[in-house]
């Protein structure tokens, strides 16, 4: 292996540690973490769900402030996740007003994976 090659490996594995100042992904969230419509905070992640063996994030259940429930949103709906949150796609919070609530039992193929 050339230096170069093992120097991007180790880049890449710092990366993902805790404090980079990569991109963090779905699958990494901590429950907690703000999740906002435009500037404004809606709530915060309760819990990150990928359908089957999957890895891959199907569902973020969001503790919704205005509601005080839990609520389901789509993995699709997720703009980007920076140093402040996750970013929904709709800007404002009362485009969320058809959420779902969230409720584990309802969802039998979807496992918690954060």
């Amino acid at each position: 292996m050339s230096a170069t090659a093992s120097s991007r490996e180790r880049n890449a594995r710092e990366a993902y540690k805790s404090g980079s100042t990569m991109a963090r992904t779905l699958e990494s969230l901590d429950p907690g973490t703000p999740v906002l419509a435009g500037e404004t905070q809606v709530g915060v992640v309760s819990g990150v769900y990928a359908e089957g063996a999957s890895r891959g994030v199907e569902v973020v259940a969001v503790r919704w402030d205005a509601r005080g429930e839990d609520v389901a949103i789509p993995s699709s709906e997720i703009l980007s996740i920076d140093a402040a949150g996750v970013r929904l796609m709709r800007q404002e919070a009362d485009q969320y007003a058809d959420l779902a609530p969230f409720d584990p039992a309802r969802f039998p193929t979807l496992r918690r994976i954060a």
